[in-house]
């Protein structure tokens, strides 16, 4: 289980560091095209949208599992008890599942919607349900992993383990 994550991660990165590449590439030879040639792609601008939106959501799922998202420090350090720290940090990490399971849940409803209606992109002429599938299937992999990391902290707590985030055990 662990090395088919292990191969998933590392999947993740690479999708997110190619599609990247792709898009300042894209975005490149756009501008080049458009000021040198006096030429432009009607397509590009749109294609360089969505995968803007796809790197977005892609990045902030990766953030989660590296632990990269801001978050009130101030409160935690401010706490004493490492058992109370690890307590507030589980609760905080199913909040937040819980609130990308409601983005995954209403940004599934919006692409089946959009899907039933057989809306298309502009330019492109793709089904623009696909636009909208990374937002509900990042949004669920986030969600996941919050709640990974919440069992972890009650794991801490009730081991009475020293309190560790998530950044530090990646360290």
């Amino acid at each position: 289980m662990r090395s088919v994550l292990k191969v998933l991660g590392r999947l993740e990165e690479w999708t997110l560091t190619l599609v990247l590449l792709g898009l300042a590439f894209l975005t490149f030879v756009q501008v080049f095209c458009r000021y040198a040639l006096n030429f432009s792609f009607s397509w590009s601008e749109e294609l360089a949208r969505y995968l803007g939106v796809f790197i977005t959501f892609l990045g902030a799922a990766l953030g989660v599992k590296y632990g990269l998202h801001f978050s009130m420090d101030l409160v935690y350090e401010k706490v004493r008890s490492d058992r109370f720290r690890q307590g507030l940090q589980g609760v905080v990490n199913i909040a937040s599942g819980l609130l990308f399971l409601v983005v995954a849940w209403y940004g599934w409803h919006q692409a089946m919607k959009l899907r039933q209606f057989g809306v298309v992109t502009a330019v492109l002429q793709l089904p623009k349900y696909w636009t909208y599938l990374p937002i509900p299937f990042f949004s669920l992999v986030m969600a996941i992993r919050f709640f990974r990391l919440s069992v972890g902290y009650f794991l801490q707590m009730t081991r009475g383990e020293a309190f560790r985030t998530i950044k530090d055990s990646i360290q």
